[in-house]
């Protein structure tokens, strides 16, 4: 009688699935990388935001985000809706989670948006590094939109989105009572889903009224602090257009910006 011992018995079972695999009999779960499930930075992303949402503990997703390995994050991260939506969730769910932890934080609103007080693979990160430095794809916070950010790290320069993407200013969500709702973005649904939330924004926060016998729109001031970007519609009057808030005959219409709430408010979700 042949006894197997426990160790080569484990080794069998960690051996088979790739046996089978071989001979086309096995399909690998997804995340499977010799032996470890990791979930994609997409998936840890969604069920970051969540658990926040639905109040249960996020420590452990906290904790993987700040391990995952920089190379297999970069390799996952292979199409722009995959950066998009990964890096969007993040800071949200950075926001949220740090605020509802130390709502004091907010206090100085310059100091919590400058220091890194989150782990995203290895290399603690700001609010600011990420909007900034990754999502808006290395632009100056203070450019408008039209100044490059100076001496950007190598870790926002591996992973900053080039091209940028003026919506994305329609799905942050920093803390503020007058920030967009929160969204659990996905990539393969990512473009209907922005699109959406920028029109419910702008519907919510853009009216036209008359002012001496002139029509005038009065819409968030998110479009001056950031015009610039708007260059990936031809500026901002082609894509208020687009979205709906003003007919392509009064494109050119005056603007006037309305003031920011800043007063902290976490937990606005989106429906």
């Amino acid at each position: 009688m042949v006894v197997i011992k426990p160790t080569t018995m484990s080794r069998i079972f960690y051996l088979l699935p790739l046996l089978l695999l071989a001979c086309g009999r096995y399909q690998a779960p997804a995340g499977f990388a010799g032996g470890e499930l990791q979930p994609s930075p997409n998936a840890l992303s969604q069920q970051f935001l969540e658990g926040l949402r639905d109040g249960r503990e996020v420590t452990d997703i906290v904790d993987q985000l700040a391990a995952y390995d920089p190379g297999k994050l970069s390799a996952a991260l292979d199409s722009r809706n995959e950066q998009l939506a990964f890096w969007i969730n993040v800071y949200n769910g950075m926001v949220q989670y740090l605020l509802t932890r130390n709502p004091e934080l907010y206090d100085d609103r310059a100091d919590f948006f400058d220091t890194p007080r989150f782990t995203v693979a290895g290399q603690p990160l700001s609010p600011n590094e990420i909007e900034h430095g990754i999502i808006r794809g290395g632009e100056n916070r203070f450019g408008l939109g039209f100044i490059p950010q100076f001496f950007p790290s190598k870790f926002e320069r591996t992973f900053r989105i080039r091209g940028g993407d003026s919506r994305i200013h329609f799905a942050l969500n920093c803390g503020a009572s007058d920030c967009p709702p929160v969204a659990i973005y996905a990539p393969d649904t990512f473009d209907e889903q922005i699109n959406t939330r920028v029109r419910s924004y702008l519907a919510t926060h853009s009216a036209i009224r008359e002012e001496d016998g002139e029509p005038v729109l009065v819409t968030s001031p998110l479009f001056s602090w950031f015009r610039g970007d708007f260059r990936d519609h031809d500026g901002v009057d082609d894509f208020l257009v687009n979205y709906g808030v003003v007919e392509p005959t009064r494109k050119n219409i005056r603007r006037e910006y309305k003031d920011y709430d800043w007063t902290l408010e976490t937990g606005i979700w989106a429906e």
